[in-house]
């Protein structure tokens, strides 16, 4: 399927769920500008949040506007929550490996092999992962949680090599994001290098890097399909992007509004689910068109990596004095 096909879809859904062409609203009694990193390419994550927008016009009757920045026009992802907590930006939805610095429990969802599917880490999520302390300790740095929504999971990609067990990437550069698939990675053997999203595409065409470990978002929305010709599918791990709102901005708005933008997030993270369970599904043929050798690494294959990787378990505990409390909801919630 083409890249213009998965787009035309996901754009379908944005329609169903937003304002009509030609609808007439009144003035807005309130603007608020959300900034994301997100490229408008990065489908399943971006236009959940354009619903969320029209959702929150259309039933305010056009009292509340939401202005999205989006592919880091005002704020590159490592600075979405200063800029959040700060207020200079009302809205926001970062990812959480960009801020395991400042909460060490977001990196729960990067713990190997602990769900294994998409579904699973959003009954998580639903369940109130994020109550456990993460929403509580935002809070105090003046952002509110609305939502928390399940990315996708992240596989191994690489040039020149197949991925079937762990020591087909050692002594290979593999470009990582995050503390945590750091340490998976030099349990397996392979040279990790942290690397930015945008910065793939290069290193992997120029040979600074022969693999990394990425949704299936990035290969397709960064178009790592033209430089890279094998990517194996092991829902390694996973990446969470909470929606929030600056507490000021919030706490402006009266009861009435605060409703109608609550209820919209809430949908959100279901609206997200759905179109990234459609995206991982329309993303073999077209990875297959270009030439990558698309690959579904079965549990016989799985459990060698489980096994190598287990002690990055150990190590978050060490990093994180709640960590067994994260682990044990996720694993009871799923």
């Amino acid at each position: 399927m083409k890249v213009k096909t998965i787009l035309k879809s996901v754009g379908a859904i944005v329609l169903a769920a937003g304002i009509l062409p030609g609808t007439a609203f009144a003035k807005p009694e309130f603007k608020l500008t959300f900034s994301t990193y997100w490229p408008t390419t990065y489908g399943y994550l971006y236009n959940p949040i354009v619903n969320f927008a029209n959702k929150v016009k259309e039933r305010s009757n056009g009292r509340v506007e939401i202005e999205i920045f989006h592919s880091s026009q005002l704020f590159g992802g490592k600075e979405e929550f200063g800029a959040l907590e700060r207020g200079d930006i009302d809205l926001a939805s970062p990812l959480d490996t960009y801020n395991t610095g400042l909460f060490p429990e977001l990196g729960i969802s990067s713990m190997p092999f602990l769900w294994p599917s998409p579904t699973s880490i959003q009954k998580t999520l639903d369940a109130g992962l994020f109550d456990l302390g993460i929403s509580q300790a935002m809070a105090k740095r003046n952002v509110k949680v609305l939502n928390v929504a399940a990315g996708g999971p992240y596989q191994f990609y690489g040039k020149g090599f197949k991925v079937r067990k762990p020591s087909d990437l050692k002594g290979k550069k593999i470009a990582v994001s995050g503390t945590a698939a750091s340490k998976a990675m030099e349990l397996i053997g392979a040279a990790p290098t942290s690397m930015s999203s945008s910065d793939l595409y290069i290193a992997l065409q120029r040979g600074t890097i022969d693999a990394t470990a990425r949704p299936l978002l990035t290969g397709i929305g960064r178009k790592l399909y033209e430089v890279l010709d094998n990517v194996t599918l092991v829902n390694m791990s996973y990446f969470t992007t909470f929606l929030a709102i600056n507490t000021n901005s919030w706490n402006k708005l009266p009861a009435d509004l605060q409703k109608i933008i609550q209820e919209a997030a809430n949908e959100r993270s279901a609206d997200q689910l759905k179109i990234l369970n459609q995206y991982l599904v329309d993303a073999k043929p077209l990875f297959e068109k270009n030439g990558v050798d698309y690959y579904v690494a079965p549990e016989s294959e799985l459990v060698a990596f489980k096994t190598v990787v287990s002690p990055v378990y150990d190590w978050w505990k060490t990093q994180v004095p709640d960590a067994q409390k994260y682990i044990d909801f996720a694993q009871k919630n799923q």
